[in-house]
């Protein structure tokens, strides 16, 4: 499961609006096994997130992190390194990057408990929030599941070559597909409408390695030159297996 929190769209007027989220990253973390409440108390254990700009609406941007700049001049189809924080109640603020005065675009207070990796999606008009599981995986296998951040499309449903099961149906945009485990390895990975089955996006020669968790991000805009359709792979090591 994931969680999504709209974005405040103010244009060029100068504003902000501060959205205090405190059940974000209990819905983000619902099916996710995260650290026991021992742990969570210790802040020195680290804590990160990735973030990534999958807005085509939305030019440069800064992202603050308990009011600590963490990116500047952030583009679109950037993905940042990881950022370590410190857990507890995080405040994320996202304000234009541009000459004068740079105004908020989102602002939200959540909990983040520690010991979690995280990342963050920009899109329009929702910031998409996830936490990776980073649980052992059976046979050193690869864990996957889809985010849809495309806007622009409807439901759609998305299948690797070769395997019986789909890895995604019906999903809608801000949502996200459960977990599948696949054998590491190269995969044709094809995304199409749900009610047409027009192919709308492939990825041939995906490598799935083992023992890492994948979210792939649909992310773009049809027939857009600038900001095309992709399957964009956000990964994370797991644990090894006991």
């Amino acid at each position: 499961m994931q969680n999504t929190i709209r974005r405040a769209k103010v244009g060029r007027r100068v504003g902000m609006v501060v959205l205090l989220v405190a059940t974000m990253v209990a819905s983000v973390l619902g099916p996710v096994a995260v650290q026991p409440a021992a742990a969570q108390d210790d802040l020195s254990i680290q804590t990160r997130v990735q973030v990534l700009h999958a807005d085509p609406a939305l030019d440069k941007v800064e992202v603050h992190i308990n009011y600590d700049e963490v990116l500047d001049e952030f583009t679109y189809g950037q993905l940042s390194d990881w950022i370590d924080f410190q857990p507890g109640g995080a405040r994320v603020t996202i304000t234009a990057d541009r000459a004068g005065f740079n105004y908020a675009v989102f602002d939200a207070v959540y909990p983040a408990p520690a010991g979690n990796d995280y990342y963050l999606i920009l899109t329009d008009p929702l910031v998409i929030g996830g936490v990776f599981d980073t649980n052992p995986i059976p046979d050193r296998g690869a864990r996957i599941r889809i985010v849809q951040a495309s806007v622009a499309l409807p439901a759609v449903d998305v299948t690797a070559k070769g395997e019986t099961n789909a890895l995604a149906r019906q999903l809608p945009y801000a949502a996200s597909s459960v977990y599948n485990v696949l054998p590491a390895g190269t995969y044709d990975i094809e995304v199409t409408l749900s009610d047409t089955g027009e192919s709308v996006v492939t990825a041939p020669g995906m490598v799935l390695e083992g023992n890492t968790t994948y979210d792939l991000v649909l992310m773009g805009q049809p027939g857009d030159e600038d900001h095309p359709l992709e399957l964009r792979p956000l990964s994370d090591t797991t644990q090894e297996s006991a």
